[in-house]
């Protein structure tokens, strides 16, 4: 009876070198992959705008609208949604709903597509005749008022803020 062998299966030391090389190339490309991921977020977190709006009324120098970027990068301003009691308006007729008209002095900026650097502030309205000042806060506190302000970084991540809150995604997508 004939015994059957089995071939033993050898690898010569240069197949397990360039096996080892591979598989360290695997290993250092898949590090180096992770490490542009880290650079890429911590880029992106260098550059996150953070907007905020505030309506701010003082019986000495009257009321205005500010909106102001805290963050460490530019916000480009994307749209801007109004709202009174529930119905949109257009952001520069909000004296008109408010009080019948536009004319009293008072100073307004446009804030769509505009872009706010960082730490910096625009004055949505300002108004510092102390009589037009009562009038518009008082007709600011009896209605709903809400102002959204979508904006992107410069990477093109948005946001949307209601006043103090920013949300991730932008709302004013038309």
């Amino acid at each position: 009876m004939k015994k059957i062998q089995k071939k033993k299966f050898k690898l010569k030391s240069g197949i397990i070198i360039g096996l080892i090389a591979i598989l360290l190339n695997i290993i250092t490309v898949s590090v180096y992959m992770y490490q542009a991921k880290i650079m890429k977020e911590q880029l992106h977190a260098s550059s996150w705008p953070y907007v905020e709006w505030q309506l701010i009324f003082n019986e000495d120098t009257g009321i205005r609208l500010e909106v102001n970027n805290n963050g460490v990068g530019p916000a480009l301003i994307k749209g801007v949604n109004v709202r009174l009691n529930e119905k949109s308006i257009q952001p520069d007729s909000i004296f008109i709903y408010l009080l019948g008209t536009n004319y009293f002095p008072h100073v307004t900026s446009k804030l769509d597509n505009r872009v706010l650097s960082s730490q910096n502030g625009i004055k949505l309205f300002q108004i510092t005749n102390l009589n037009w000042a009562q009038k518009v806060k008082t007709k600011f506190d009896s209605i709903n008022f809400e102002l959204e302000i979508c904006y992107e970084s410069i990477y093109g991540e948005k946001w949307t803020t209601g006043g103090i809150t920013v949300t991730k995604g932008s709302r004013c997508e038309n």
